[in-house]
């Protein structure tokens, strides 16, 4: 009788390895075509990393050319060559943009691709941990003096002994393995929700390069109409009253979307500028390209500085779906500490709508989340003397956004300090990131701000 137990155990082992076998074999009927295809992915993100270098090598010669011009005496023939120059780079811009929309697409694709096959990972072990739970339980039911009698000798008894303990060394491996591949998962998942972040960051600033590539080709038009083509009219445009509210207009097209006028924005920029130390030009441009981010088809997608949406849906029930509960603790306590200090209901209290990935929950015409806020408050408040300052404020906002631009770099007044302020705006880091779609969007923001400033130096 034992025997026989001890046989039909054997027997339903060698069935498990042979069931084993067969899903193992079946597995890789399908991972192979999905490992066929990550290779043709890889491979093709490959080449638009070797396209998109050789585009940033042709844009830095375009950059290098705009400087020397720059530095030329200021003649109706340099400046013509000048926004020749410019329409290029922004052209040049586009096709980049285009590219790493592309690559963030195949990123996309590879890594929900790898989400699927841990979440498979996680189902099998799952089914195996509940068979082993279950003979363990198995096991346990039975005292010892039942298993020395189901045995012949000791050895056998020994040998079921050591078969338990081996079930409970497998269970204990399960578990471990599950919890680090759900802690792989939510890592996994993070990275794809940023691609596709990137992705959307890459889609907005295409339609801002579309837009500035296009005011270049009107102010070229614009100015051979006014001077006839002429160096003297040239030249006496240059003597003329440089504050241009009408041509800083165009250049704050985002911005006045938002419901801030062209001489509000400058006002505002000038003081929170003087009170930094940084360029208004500078400060103009960063808030004009993030506000450009914003726009999705035309239509403002995460948020006015008045604002679209609500605490509760867009910042606070977004983060815990997005299985952040710690952030959505912290951005909800940050906004309610505002609120609060304010005498304000976080409830009546607009804020930036979610977008199509990540969250909303921005404040004010700078569009800062609560705990970016609350990090610049008290120096707010030192320059402004609002106490405490309002996020949904202009002047506020605006000093909040130079600050951080001051500490990061921009106080330098140069084009390497600000292009780092651009950079750590947009990605939280002085330098973007090495490689991906995330280093391009943050690339062509720094380089859409340096180019907007100059702009915008030009008309005030």
């Amino acid at each position: 009788m034992p025997m026989r137990t001890e046989r039909r155990n054997a027997v339903s082992g060698s069935a498990v390895l042979v069931h084993g076998a067969l899903a193992l074999m079946a597995a890789l009927v399908f991972v192979v075509p999905a490992r066929a295809s990550a290779q043709s992915s890889a491979s093709l993100r490959e080449s638009l990393e070797r396209e998109l270098a050789q585009l940033e090598s042709e844009a830095a010669k375009l950059d290098q050319t705009i400087a020397e011009t720059q530095s030329e005496a200021k003649t109706l023939e340099r400046q013509v060559k000048l926004f020749e120059s410019e329409i290029k780079r922004r052209e040049l811009e586009i096709r980049r943009l285009a590219l790493a929309i592309r690559q963030a697409e195949i990123d996309i694709q590879l890594k929900v691709a790898s989400v699927e096959e841990l979440a498979a990972r996680i189902g099998k072990n799952r089914t195996i941990l509940a068979r082993n739970v279950a003979r363990l339980y198995e096991y346990d039911q039975e005292n010892m003096l039942v298993v020395l009698a189901k045995n012949e000798t000791l050895s056998d008894f020994f040998t079921a002994l050591d078969n338990v303990r081996s079930l409970q060394a497998q269970i204990g491996e399960l578990v471990g393995e599950l919890k680090g591949t759900k802690e792989q998962v939510e890592r996994e998942k993070e990275e794809l929700e940023g691609f596709r972040e990137s992705q959307l960051a890459l889609k907005a600033l295409g339609e801002v390069e579309r837009r500035a590539a296009q005011e270049k080709r009107v102010e070229k038009d614009r100015l051979l109409k006014v001077t006839r083509g002429r160096e003297a009219e040239f030249q006496k445009l240059l003597v003329q009253k440089k504050s241009d509210i009408a041509a800083l207009k165009t250049q704050l097209f985002y911005l006045e979307r938002t419901g801030i006028s062209a001489a509000d924005a400058l006002k505002f920029a000038e003081l929170a500028a003087r009170r930094t130390g940084i360029r208004t030009a500078f400060l103009l441009a960063l808030l004009e390209v993030e506000t450009g981010r914003q726009f999705e088809g035309g239509v403002i997608s995460a948020g006015t500085h008045l604002g679209t949406g609500n605490w509760r849906e867009d910042m606070y029930n977004c983060y815990l779906n997005l299985g952040r509960r710690s952030a959505a603790e912290a951005q909800k306590n940050a906004f309610f500490e505002i609120t609060s200090k304010l005498g304000l209901n976080p409830d009546k209290m607009p804020v930036s709508r979610r977008p199509s990935y990540g969250c909303g929950g921005a404040m004010g015409p700078a569009q800062f989340i609560p705990t970016t806020w609350l990090l610049f408050e008290s120096k707010t408040a030192s320059l402004t003397g609002h106490r405490p300052p309002n996020p949904w404020n202009i002047e506020d906002a605006f000093t909040a956004s130079a600050i951080f631009l001051a500490e990061a770099g921009a106080s330098s007044q140069t084009r390497a300090g600000e292009l780092q302020a651009a950079r750590t705006y947009i990605s939280g880091r002085p330098s973007c990131p090495a490689s991906g779609s995330a280093r391009y969007a943050c690339l062509a923001y720094a380089n859409r701000v340096a180019s907007l400033a100059e702009d915008i130096d030009r008309v005030i």
